[in-house]
């Protein structure tokens, strides 16, 4: 059965995996992004950040489809830095792209996924929300944001028998990285540690995973019935994320300010 799927920010990274991914299966695919995707992939302008740009969005998706059956919500971007030295606007942008405009794609989605015989939201998180990262601050409450309404809205919802999950990826290759604003004010402050911490995070992501992988297990949870609520990828990152939950959080941000910190 073909599927109606709508991936925002689909023109790069996770979100172009995981359009094509879909398309190559044979559903019918749009891109919510201010570029096009992939070819195959049907192109819907949009900025996220611009709730009018959300709703004439999903205004021209009803124009297409008589309901839409998946939402992946994966637009963002990154920023780093010292909190202390945090630029409030771009703070705020940040959170207007991967929080706030991410409520409003799910608020203008429903009454399409309501008409959808097995209607599903996956929100593109971050193993960040879960072990939050120096220097990454901002990032870390986005996602740890994304994390929580994810969860709120598996239960509200599930009444209407909406599926809502979220895929917390972990070190992911793409452009991503070299797409980050990374501020070095307060160096003279916090000496080396920011640029190695950083650094370490960079390096991380560019040998990690390839999005293929993550595009994958969100096609996996698209046909489960009852998908985790809160799920990653990766043998290593599954057993990080568990102990996260298990272990005293003291110990976990110990661990984490080592590596990072």
């Amino acid at each position: 059965m073909s599927l109606r799927i709508a991936v925002t920010g689909g023109s790069s990274g996770i979100g172009l995996a995981i359009a094509r991914q879909f398309a190559a299966k044979g559903h019918t695919v749009y891109s919510l992004s201010r570029r096009p995707s992939a070819d195959g992939v049907r192109h819907i302008p949009c900025d996220v950040a611009d709730e009018s740009s959300v709703r004439q969005a999903f205004a021209a998706l009803e124009q297409a489809e008589s309901a839409l059956d998946i939402l992946v919500n994966n637009a963002g971007f990154g920023i780093s830095g010292a909190a202390e030295f945090t630029d409030l606007d771009k703070a705020k942008a940040l959170f207007d792209v991967s929080y706030f405009g991410l409520l409003a794609c799910v608020k203008h989605a429903l009454p399409l996924l309501r008409k959808s015989a097995s209607p599903l939201i996956v929100n593109v998180g971050s193993l960040a929300a879960a072990l939050p990262v120096p220097f990454q601050s901002v990032y870390s409450s986005a996602k740890a944001a994304v994390s929580a309404l994810t969860l709120c809205l598996v239960n509200e919802l599930r009444p209407f028998g909406v599926r809502v999950c979220a895929v917390l990826p972990g070190d992911v290759r793409t452009g991503f990285t070299a797409k980050r604003d990374k501020s070095q004010e307060g160096r003279a402050l916090y000496g080396d540690r920011l640029e190695r911490a950083v650094a370490r995070m960079e390096a991380d992501e560019q040998n990690g995973m390839p999005p293929e992988r993550i595009a994958a297990a969100v096609c996996r949870a698209a046909m489960k019935r009852r998908p985790k609520p809160l799920f990653t990828v990766g043998a290593g990152y599954k057993t990080l994320l568990v102990l996260s939950r298990l272990l005293p959080a003291r110990w976990v941000n110990r661990i984490e300010g080592r590596l990072y910190g």
